[in-house]
């Protein structure tokens, strides 16, 4: 210990309020929640084959995937301050989500991997789409040891 409690914080009057937790934590969680119907709305518009490309799905998921991390995250954290049951309600619902669109992101890459090979061993040309790839195509028939 520091002689005479040099060093140690005393609390400042003048910081302290009467906040709740749950008036700390409502507008964050209503922040995440806006993200996360922001993010659906954009997965649900770009999820659908369009000329905007394989990026803006990806973006989409990965947005809707972080968003709902978030909250199932602050309601582990804060579970103490929140109705037990309808948290862990609403974090299996996110976790269960999660857990798709990380298949999801898997599954196309398995799939443009894939696609790559099949392009590379018939000798055809990629479509204009995949050609703009670039290097992740190159690197993905590198990977499969074609091409």
């Amino acid at each position: 210990m520091t002689p005479g409690g040099a060093g140690v914080r005393r609390p400042d009057h003048q910081t302290q309020t009467d906040l709740t937790a749950g008036a700390v934590l409502a507008p964050y969680l209503r922040a995440q929640a806006a993200d996360f119907l922001r993010s659906l709305r954009l997965h649900r518009e770009n999820s659908a084959p369009t000329d905007a490309g394989p990026q803006a799905a990806e973006q989409a998921a990965t947005a809707l995937r972080r968003s709902s991390r978030r909250i199932g995250g602050t309601l582990h954290t804060f579970r103490a301050g929140l109705d037990p049951l309808w948290a862990e309600q609403l974090r299996t619902e996110l976790a269960w989500l999660s857990g798709t669109l990380a298949r999801e992101h898997a599954y196309a890459d398995r799939l443009n991997r894939l696609l790559d090979a099949l392009h590379g061993l018939s000798g055809t040309p990629l479509p204009a789409a995949r050609a703009a790839s670039g290097d992740g195509a190159a690197k993905a028939r590198a990977g499969l040891g074609v091409g």
